[in-house]
């Protein structure tokens, strides 16, 4: 009598062979993942690199707006047509005037003389 059904062999199956894939597909994918944040990174520095002379010129920019505004301000308190235009500005919002808390507090007056 023959059966048509195949013949199981009891061979040993190594438990192993799923930890060295799990093992391998985590190695594999911390790989992949610390390539892809270093191609990041060095694209990032790139784009800031290529960027920097704009960023430069906007700061240069920025202090040369700050310094024309000072001496502005600073010609307003002895030229009416200056004053004028730093009250416009000031109106339409482009320009807060704070007073400077920076400068230096004004000597104390010299002790009167004994008599």
């Amino acid at each position: 009598m023959t059966t048509d059904s195949p013949r199981t062999s009891a061979q040993p199956v190594s438990l192993a062979w799923p930890l060295f894939i799990l093992v391998g597909s985590i190695l594999i994918w911390a790989g992949y993942q610390d390539y892809a944040v270093n191609s990041q990174r060095s694209l990032y520095h790139a784009q800031f690199e290529a960027a920097l002379p704009a960023i430069n010129q906007a700061q240069g920019v920025q202090t040369r707006y700050v310094n024309l505004m000072k001496d502005l301000i600073a010609t307003s308190a002895k030229d009416p047509a200056a004053a004028n235009i730093v009250k416009a500005a000031e109106a339409a919002h482009l320009i807060h005037i704070t007073n400077s808390t920076n400068s230096a507090p004004a000597a104390p007056a010299p002790p009167a003389p004994a008599q």
